[in-house]
């Protein structure tokens, strides 16, 4: 998907950024897990509304996504590495892996969340 295309898509999705990321009809292949690992890496919460982006949110977001399923497609899978949110989202105290602060657990669309609250700041 390009990202002119991308952008809006996400433009005209009512919902929360995680739940239209995981949507099949909006964007193909990407799971839970990949969306966790994007949106971190891109600074957003998953609870923020998909059409409230910026222009440079949705670039950045795009960016991340494109660098993070490279990483992923070359490892055959999401790599539990320790430098990835991943990495931690499964530990029983888990941290964030660039700031340490305790990771937040929550459901989106039934699924299990996981965000860093310090390196994603805003309202949701």
């Amino acid at each position: 998907m390009g990202r002119e295309e991308f952008e809006a898509a996400l433009a005209a999705r009512r919902g929360h950024l995680k739940t239209a990321l995981t949507d099949q009809s909006v964007l193909a292949g990407l799971g839970n897990l990949l969306a966790d690992e994007i949106l971190w890496r891109a600074g957003l919460r998953p609870d923020r509304g998909a059409r409230d982006l910026t222009p440079a949110d949705r670039r950045r977001l795009y960016a991340r996504m494109r660098g993070t399923l490279r990483s992923a497609v070359t490892a055959g899978r999401v790599p539990p590495r320790d430098t990835w949110l991943t990495g931690h989202r499964d530990d029983a105290d888990p941290h964030c892996p660039r700031c340490g602060t305790r990771l937040c657990r929550s459901r989106r669309s039934g699924r299990g969340t996981v965000w860093c609250p310090r390196c994603r700041p805003g309202d949701p």
